[in-house]
């Protein structure tokens, strides 16, 4: 429960914490749920971690709390919803996740705030996600919980005291200048085919400005309206993961575009299976859809899961006809009969086998189709996944690699227990090796460290406990 103190934190500067609402280990199997279920590619040069929305059928980061139990489970949890309480109100609806994963080199996201319509990005929305009633000041709550330790250097979050009591103007801009044109991710949800996106016309040298570092399981919770950021990823190996769930009362209308029969959002994406989430109270109002979880049957649902496998690496994929015949089975699952116009068997050769392929499974029910699907990746191969170092190993597999490259010998003729000064380390190669070490550990080490502790094995030891 929070203090007074604490309450009155939150209404004078909009945000609180880092609260200690969950320990590392109990957000473990949120960070393992989002892990598996994702991919690290490279776009523009950045490396980005690809996420899947598999009751919207969206790759996108946003509300993964829909099909995948441990972030739901987590963002119901009473931990937080007392809390929410205190600050939001005894109803409540949790109608929003997103997740943000800044990788090493990634930009800012910049000042931003929502304040009567929820799409920061837009400059004119005309279809806002929320929808507020007038005869209240609802404001919208979110809970951003580390899944990573959020550090000055990988970009922790920001917060502008006190600016959610004022509106600030928006500031059209083009898309490659957008406040998440800096996140690769969120630059593809947020700003997808729009030629414009915003800034806001705020000057954050005119306001008192806090970073709130956060460990791994602490939760920040902040009001939307509340002027917030996180600059640039500057570490070279520390990714910073984190997830918000976003909440309100029922008497906001969530997507009210929806109740025209009008299902694709601001952002071009398709909402229809979007659902609410009461996490506390009751509804009395009855204008959103709101369930306890998705409404996908159990063939849909494996045909999901089983997608995920493919999607993100963990089965070995087939080759030639098999490979086209599951390739034909996922699209006649998710679109029905293929619809597209035959292509040119000599000018696209491979595109009309594929067309041949889907066309010739005319008639089959979309049901059908993901059943034949499942079964048939359930058979695949499982891809065996790596397992990590831990970090002992990977220090003294560097001295190893470091002391090898300078002495231009062999890995397998270092020794790790043998002193350093038997490699005739002079005091310039100690310190370069010392330097390097730091930089790549990103913490200090004492130019002492070598002769404290005089061979690989006690210097790893001592390196691993002392962190």
């Amino acid at each position: 429960m929070l203090t007074q103190n604490q309450i009155q934190h939150f209404e004078e500067k909009g945000w609180l914490g880092p609260l200690d609402l969950f320990t590392s280990s109990e957000v473990e199997s949120v960070k393992k749920c989002i892990e598996t279920n994702s991919s690290i590619k490279e776009v523009e040069g950045q490396p980005m971690m690809m996420l899947y929305n598999n009751v919207l059928n969206l790759n996108t980061s946003r509300d993964l709390h829909l099909f995948h139990q441990p972030i739901a489970e987590m963002f119901k949890n009473n931990k937080i919803v007392r809390v929410l309480n205190q600050l939001g109100g005894d109803n409540l609806l949790l109608w929003n996740s997103n997740v943000f994963c800044k990788m090493p080199g990634e930009g800012e996201i910049k000042w931003h705030q929502v304040y009567d319509s929820y799409d920061p990005s837009a400059y004119d929305p005309q279809k806002p996600a929320l929808l507020y009633p007038n005869t209240e000041d609802i404001i919208n709550i979110s809970v951003w919980i580390a899944l990573d330790d959020a550090t000055l250097e990988n970009g922790c979050l920001h917060f502008a005291n006190g600016t959610h009591k004022e509106k600030f103007g928006r500031v059209q801009v083009p898309a490659e200048e957008g406040m998440f044109a800096g996140i690769k991710n969120h630059k593809m949800v947020w700003q997808g085919r729009r030629k414009y996106s915003v800034v806001f016309d705020f000057d954050d040298n005119e306001w008192e400005v806090e970073a709130v570092p956060a460990r791994m399981g602490q939760a920040i919770i902040f009001t939307e309206r509340v002027m917030h950021s996180s600059p640039p990823n500057n570490s070279k190996k520390q990714r910073r993961l984190g997830i918000n769930g976003r909440y309100v009362p029922p008497s906001v209308q969530v997507y009210p575009h929806r109740l025209k029969g009008d299902f694709i959002d601001e952002n071009f994406h398709n909402i229809k299976k979007h659902f609410c989430i009461l996490v506390s109270g009751q509804d009395d109002y009855g204008i959103n859809v709101v369930r306890d979880s998705h409404d996908l049957d159990n063939i849909e649902l494996e045909f999901q899961t089983m997608s995920n496998l493919v999607r993100f690496g963990h089965v070995q994929l087939p080759k030639g006809k098999k490979e086209i015949e599951l390739e034909t089975l996922y699209k006649q699952a998710m679109e029905g009969d293929c619809l597209e116009e035959e292509p040119d068997p000599i000018l696209q050769p491979r595109k009309y086998i594929q067309w041949q392929a889907w066309n010739q499974l005319k008639g089959m029910s979309c049901s059908e189709a993901m059943k034949q699907y499942s079964q048939i990746v359930a058979k695949l191969p499982v891809v065996a996944q790596e397992k990590e170092l831990p970090l002992e190993e990977k220090i003294k597999a560097w001295l190893v690699a470091y002391i090898a490259k300078v002495f231009n010998i062999e890995a397998d003729e270092v020794n790790s227990t043998l002193p350093f000064e038997r490699y005739a380390l002079g005091s310039a190669d100690a310190a370069n090796l010392v330097a390097e070490l730091g930089a790549w550990l990103e913490r200090d080490i004492p130019a002492t460290a070598l002769y404290s502790y005089p061979t690989i094995e006690f210097l790893a030891k001592h390196l691993v406990s002392s962190s």
